[in-house]
């Protein structure tokens, strides 16, 4: 669980800092776009990485992978909102 949010926390820190023109901010669309793509990354990860046996158990990933899309559906309710 640490690692989720932890890992969370970094795309956010990342998310923010992260733009193609110094001089102008990313959008709240942009950032959220950014965040559903790096969770969806992350959820493929973890699934790799249980096919591939580096995972401490299956029920681990299959934890991690769940609370992923828990937080990727409330990334998503928050995107609908901002429209």
């Amino acid at each position: 669980m640490k690692k989720i949010k932890l890992t969370i926390g970094a795309l956010l820190i990342t998310g923010v800092g992260f733009t193609t023109n110094p001089t102008s901010q990313p959008t709240k669309q942009e950032l959220i776009k950014e965040i559903t793509i790096n969770i969806e990354d992350l959820i493929e990860f973890v699934k790799e990485d249980q096919y591939n046996g580096r995972m401490i158990t299956k029920e681990l990933s299959n934890t991690y992978v769940q609370n992923l899309i828990d937080i990727l559906s409330k990334v998503e309710d928050l995107n609908t909102l901002t429209k």
